[in-house]
């Protein structure tokens, strides 16, 4: 769908303050993710390049992206999986929201809301998508197509690309994603990151669970529909829960003197007389184990 030139004009207005001032103000029309691109270049250019030359050049450069991007039609499918219906909302191939349990009136209010675009419902979802979704949801084949996550910061999306590498039938928690993107205290920052996740199930955030124990929040249904789709992925909830009760957070092989999560594949088979259990990471090592390199617990 071309946009017209005012749209145009809104976009460029965008650019222009986000080039003298480094704050655009966003407006119905402007586009969220280029802008982001711009705010990224300008913060890393030094001052002395934001020059008019540079910002002609820049702001060419965002125009020339942004009218193809706004010509490839918003659209939305519908579809039915064991977990319940799932809406998917997708420009071209990239997908860019998900929907669980919701209707199409909610859908689009959301899409709209949050982007800017109303997608337009197909009568039936196309092949590669509906076979990319069920793959995923079956454990057949990890969604690893493009997505696009317009308007997070540049830390809520390292979490957002760090929690799709989490595999199913594992949960990792709030701790490890911080740690493993570099900012270990950042907990809450991590927390809030996942509740503005705009595509759960395919960005796994169930897969995130606290320290301590407790599942945690589920912003795209709640701790009952988290509960349910680890179930669903083959997490022994209730084996977890008992470990986390007892204090009990790694386990480990007397065979090979490794520590995992509880959930780590590679401990899926072991044998109950082959495996201690760990409080912590500190105890762990000091009683001469090391830590597994598939789940990283430390």
């Amino acid at each position: 769908m071309r946009r017209n030139q005012n749209d145009i004009d809104t976009f460029a207005a965008a650019v222009d303050r986000l080039l003298a001032h480094g704050q655009p103000a966003l407006e119905a029309g402007a586009e969220p993710s280029l802008l982001d691109l711009a705010s990224r270049l300008w913060q890393s250019a030094p001052r002395a390049a934001i020059d008019p030359d540079f910002r002609a050049r820049l702001r060419r450069r965002l125009l020339q992206r942004w009218r193809p991007a706004q010509e490839m039609t918003a659209r939305y499918a519908i579809l039915t999986t064991p977990i319940g219906t799932v809406y998917v909302a997708y420009r071209g191939r990239t997908v860019y929201a998900v929907g669980v349990g919701t209707d199409d009136e909610t859908f689009e209010h959301r899409c709209l809301q949050r982007f800017g675009i109303c997608p337009q419902r197909e009568a039936e979802a196309p092949a590669w998508l509906a076979t990319r979704v069920h793959n995923h949801l079956a454990g057949r084949r990890a969604f690893k197509d493009a997505v696009d996550l317009p308007g997070l910061t540049p830390f809520q999306q390292r979490v957002l690309h760090k929690v799709r590498e989490i595999p199913r039938g594992e949960v990792r928690t709030y701790a490890w994603v911080a740690r493993e993107i570099g900012f270990p205290r950042a907990v809450r920052a991590v927390g809030a990151a996942l509740k503005k996740n705009p595509l759960p199930l395919l960005i796994p955030c169930h897969r995130v669970i606290h320290s301590a124990g407790g599942l945690g929040e589920y912003a795209a249904g709640g701790p009952e529909c988290k509960q349910r789709l680890l179930t669903f992925e083959g997490v022994d909830l209730a084996e977890l829960t008992a470990l986390m009760q007892r204090g009990l957070r790694f386990r480990g092989s007397r065979n090979t003197h490794i520590f995992c999560f509880p959930t780590c594949y590679s401990r899926k088979w072991a044998k109950d007389r082959h495996t201690v259990y760990f409080a912590s990471a500190a105890e762990a090592r000091r009683a001469g184990y090391r830590p597994c390199k598939l789940c990283r617990p430390a």
